[in-house]
């Protein structure tokens, strides 16, 4: 029964069902910072000017640093905040001494007069199996270089890059009101043809790791709205089923939808409790909402085309789905019930829309000779091209401050995942090595 499907699976397939968005609520405005000078960052007017920050290396105060932690934490937290778009790193050689009232305002002095607006001092303890760091954060527009916060970390020892990325979503929080992206990670596909397997890795590409190792088709990972989970489409038992993984657990894989036919395009509520999917279950492929818990369905859609790669609004009011039913894939947005479904595209080839964490802007892939992303908003005005080559751009993802997207290009030949501001600035290469590397989705923050 079930082989017969294979046309609607190549043809669904072809639409371009990637990876999807995640949904976040920005922190409130930190207040404790207004009282600087000009320590204060505004990330919603737009042309914002960037913080110069500095980082000394962090002050080992216990333990023995033989594999050069402290270094790297404050390299990896200088790469986060550059990446972030919001800060300009003034970095420093050697490390300020512990205990040191003395040494440290002459050191801050000494970074002011480089132009630094702000100061990271990190305090680093090497305890065993286990790492443990204090971040004091100081303004240094103010005479008496005052101290705005401090926060404590602690990571298993091989998990270092970890302990920074901490720091650096702290830094961000403090002078922005909305905490930072570094803690997140990337799933995404990797692997030649006949075998893909899914793959995750920090949001800057480091500790690459397997998920699967099935030698089969994995496609299409999405994290769960608490990051401790993906759900894929797979070919591990020989069709196109939908399962969830838990990356972080030894738990095991748990089969979300294997009926006849197609079951692919999975998309989270943003509460967890949903997934709407697309089956072709009876007949063509239509989008339906399966209750994770107790896998009852619900169909939403009911049209001769092809229905898919449905996608949820941050509020959960509403769905984007790409439909074939005019003809070409275009994008549609419809409620939750499967009412009041409107264009919001039209003319051309669209796919792979992606909902905003934000909730005012939908990105999109549209083909003109080449993929390049779009972005559109929810009520379909203003449509307007982010990329333009070199070669394809597709499949955004957005991270969860909904002011960065990763994305797949071939634009250096192969297939690599690739990150860049919203704003359309020159893109980050994340991914990196044999293969393809496809289909990226943004986690969450970490919990």
């Amino acid at each position: 029964m079930r082989r017969k499907s294979v046309a609607l699976v190549i043809a669904v397939l072809a639409l371009g069902a990637v990876a999807l968005p995640w949904s976040g609520t920005p922190a409130p405005r930190a207040q404790a910072v207004r009282q600087g000078v000009d320590v204060y960052i505004n990330i919603t007017g737009g042309g914002s000017k960037k913080l110069n920050i500095a980082i000394p290396e962090f002050t080992v105060i216990a333990g023995t640093d033989s594999g050069s932690v402290a270094t790297l934490l404050a390299a990896v937290a200088g790469a986060d905040l550059t990446f972030s778009g919001l800060f300009s790193v003034v970095a420093g050689t050697g490390s300020i001494p512990p205990n040191n009232p003395d040494a440290l305002r002459q050191s801050w002095s000494e970074f002011a007069a480089a132009g630094a607006h702000a100061g990271l001092h990190g305090l680093l303890a090497l305890r065993g199996e286990r790492l443990e760091a204090e971040m004091r954060l100081y303004d240094l527009t103010s005479p008496e270089q005052r101290l705005i916060a401090t926060r404590k970390f602690e990571t298993p020892a091989a998990q270092s890059r970890r302990l920074a990325h901490k720091a650096a979503d702290e830094v961000v929080l403090q002078f922005t009101g909305e905490a930072g992206i570094a803690d997140t990670k990337l799933a995404y596909v990797q692997g030649p043809a006949g075998s893909k397997e899914i793959w995750m890795a920090d949001y800057d590409g480091a500790n690459p790791a397997a998920v699967t190792r099935n030698g089969s088709i994995n496609l299409m990972p999405v994290w769960s709205p608490d990051a401790r989970s993906l759900a894929i489409t797979s070919f591990m038992q020989g069709y196109p089923d939908l399962y969830r993984l838990f990356p972080f657990e030894r738990r095991p894989v748990q089969t979300l939808a294997a009926f006849a036919g197609i079951n692919s395009s999975p998309s989270w509520s943003p509460d967890g409790r949903y997934l709407a999917v697309t089956l072709s279950k009876d007949g063509n492929p239509d989008i339906y909402l399966l209750t994770v818990a107790t896998g009852t369905l619900r169909r939403l859609t009911r049209h001769a085309g092809i229905d898919t790669e449905p996608v949820w609004s941050p509020t959960g009011q509403q769905i984007a789905f790409v439909s074939d039913r005019n003809g070409s894939p275009h994008i549609f947005v419809m409620d939750t019930e499967g009412a009041n479904v409107k264009p919001l595209t039209s003319g051309g080839f669209q796919t792979q829309p992606r909902w905003s964490p934000k909730g005012d802007t939908i990105v999109y892939t549209q083909r003109q000779g080449t993929h390049d992303l779009w972005a559109v908003n929810p009520d379909g005005s203003n449509p307007r091209r982010l990329t333009a080559g070199p070669g394809n751009n597709q499949g955004a993802t957005w991270a969860p401050n909904g002011r960065h997207l990763a994305f797949q290009s071939s634009r250096l030949g192969g297939w690599q995942i690739f990150a860049m501001a919203f704003d359309g600035s020159e893109p980050t290469q994340i991914t990196r090595g044999p293969g393809e590397h496809t289909s990226p989705s943004w986690s969450p923050r970490l919990p």
